[in-house]
């Protein structure tokens, strides 16, 4: 399925560093899309407005920047952009192109958005010569942002964009449920004490990582079986037994593989006796599903 895509418009000499800003942003923020900008995305040798064109075509909404030499000023008696100024052919050309991406690509879409986004500069079309080609684009909701106020509004303005094209967000963190006040009072066990007890054959295979934060401990292992059937096999197995435990590992498949971390976030992310119950079964369990295959 092809993701939700944006084109990014631009001037180079205006907001190039907030479109190559914004396209990181919005990628590590929204899930399952991808940005284009606009010439950043040329190979040598390309032909400039075929490449741009295609490039369009292929997005969902044109996030337009507009800057302070966006469009030449009204204040400075400068004339209207030409037919010939790239950035008036992009906006002219996203608007009128249909959207020809099949119906289950298109987002429900009935065709492709622009949406104007003032660049440190207030948020006005009257200060520019804007070109009767694009001037719809006076008629549309803008968003704003500006270099000085980007850390806490880039948040809000990717949120407002999500919810307007029904996209999701990433999570910002891991999200855990409310601690167990049980779980919570258990003591974590000190890091002599864990070795020792990892020393012992049932426990064969875990070891005690931090994942590079000094006050957190994961006992992890890696479970490798023969093909796919049987890491599933496991975690089934695994699953129904952490329902009755009401404990639960962090834990990731790939193919015959499952990598798990476990560690619990009620007691601030230590190790405790749950996941030294937890590891105990899970090696049992590893051991079960090989025999039976």
């Amino acid at each position: 399925m092809q993701p939700f895509t944006f084109f990014i418009s631009y001037r180079r000499q205006d907001t190039a560093p907030i479109a190559l800003l914004l396209k990181n942003e919005i990628e590590k923020r929204i899930q399952f899309v991808r940005v284009a900008v606009d010439v950043e995305e040329l190979q040598p040798g390309e032909t400039f407005p075929d490449r741009l064109r295609a490039l369009i075509d292929g997005s969902h909404a044109t996030l337009a920047l507009i800057g302070r030499h966006w469009m030449p000023r009204r204040d400075a008696s400068a004339a209207a952009p030409p037919d010939s100024d790239w950035v008036v052919n992009e906006l002219e050309y996203a608007k009128t192109s249909a959207l020809a991406l099949p119906e289950a690509q298109r987002f429900a879409l009935p065709g492709r958005l622009v949406i104007p986004v003032f660049v440190d500069c207030e948020r006005d079309f009257r200060p520019f010569h804007v070109p009767p080609s694009i001037a719809y684009i006076e008629q549309l909701h803008a968003e704003r942002i500006d270099y000085a106020g980007w850390p806490s509004a880039i948040g809000p303005l990717l949120d407002r964009i999500a919810v307007r094209l029904s996209l999701k967000k990433r999570p910002d963190a891991d999200e855990y449920p409310q601690p167990d006040i049980a779980k919570a009072r258990t003591q974590p066990l000190p890091d002599a004490e864990l070795a020792q007890i990892l020393r012992y054959d049932d426990y064969e295979g875990w070891y005690v990582d931090n994942y590079g934060v000094a006050t957190v401990r994961y006992l992890v292992k890696t479970f490798k079986f023969r093909h796919f059937d049987q890491a599933a096999d496991f975690m089934n197995l695994v699953s129904n037994h952490c329902r009755i435990l009401d404990h639960h590992p962090e834990w990731r498949n790939v193919f015959n593989q499952v990598t798990v971390s476990l560690t619990t976030w009620d007691a601030q992310r230590r190790i405790t006796i749950y996941d030294l119950s937890l590891a105990l079964y899970m090696n049992m369990a590893a051991k079960a599903v090989a025999k039976n295959a």
